[in-house]
């Protein structure tokens, strides 16, 4: 197994050390959308500033992107690829996982049938509409055979998701896929596959500055005979993602 582990936990591992890596700014900013202007423009708010500037494709108001931004000779700011931030990334601040979770789930035989376990216990017990939802939402990712956590990683927000690769029989089998949403780098998907004693791991990113980040700093990737880092050919997006509420469409 990858580091003497199953792919899940070296899956677990990998993401850990990711959001350890620290960088002096943001490869990419994190920005949300306010509205968009009658000319064209998108009115945007970043940390607590706000101003208008114009983007190489249109944007939803009320979402959160991550973004790069190329300043012309005119001095007019411009937004470049940007990637909408998957809707449960929201969801970290009230997410019931404490601190752990996610390593105690990586030794679990059957990982799957412990996430959804421990969902129904705190869906049972959830202080609030919002927490209730966000676990619905999580139920039905794991339905579609998706292991969706929002979590916190040394201090840093981030959702990973996991699905078992090919006609693999559970994710702790031979090798596994995995979607990994964090502020410092994007979004990335990845997969880990085992082939007779070979271990393969392949990382593909939304941003050419976080592909190059990774390749410099790719220490902890150690373990494998084959790894591949590189620019996604196309936008990396969750495995899963909704936009209904969750199971029950609670209002009030």
């Amino acid at each position: 197994m990858i580091y003497g582990l199953t792919p899940v936990q070296a899956a677990q591992k990998i993401v850990g050390n990711l959001a350890k890596i620290e960088v002096n700014a943001l490869l990419q900013l994190g920005i949300e959308v306010l509205k968009r202007q009658n000319d064209g423009t998108f009115l945007i708010k970043m940390g607590q500033h706000t101003f208008t500037t114009k983007s190489e494709t249109a944007l939803e108001p009320g979402r959160e992107y991550w973004v790069e931004m190329q300043q012309s000779k005119e001095g007019i700011v411009h937004l470049k690829r940007p990637m909408p931030k998957p809707l449960l990334f929201k969801a970290v601040n009230h997410t019931a996982f404490e601190p752990g979770f996610l390593e105690r789930l990586a030794r679990e035989e059957d990982p799957a049938s412990a996430l959804k376990e421990q969902l129904l216990q705190a869906l049972a017990a959830a202080p609030s509409k919002e927490q209730f939802q966000t676990l619905t939402q999580l139920l039905l990712s794991l339905h579609q055979g998706i292991l969706s956590i929002p979590l916190r990683k040394s201090g840093k927000k981030m959702l990973l998701q996991m699905r078992k690769r090919g006609q693999n029989g559970s994710l702790n089998q031979k090798s596994v896929e995995f979607y990994a949403a964090m502020n410092n780098i994007g979004p990335l998907s990845g997969t880990i596959v085992q082939r007779g004693h070979q271990k393969d791991l392949r990382l593909e990113l939304h941003y050419p500055k976080s592909v190059r980040l990774l390749k410099e700093r790719s220490a902890f990737l150690k373990g494998f005979e084959n790894v591949d880092i590189g620019l996604a050919p196309a936008p990396v997006k969750p495995f899963w993602e909704t936009e209904q509420p969750g199971l029950l469409d609670i209002k009030g």
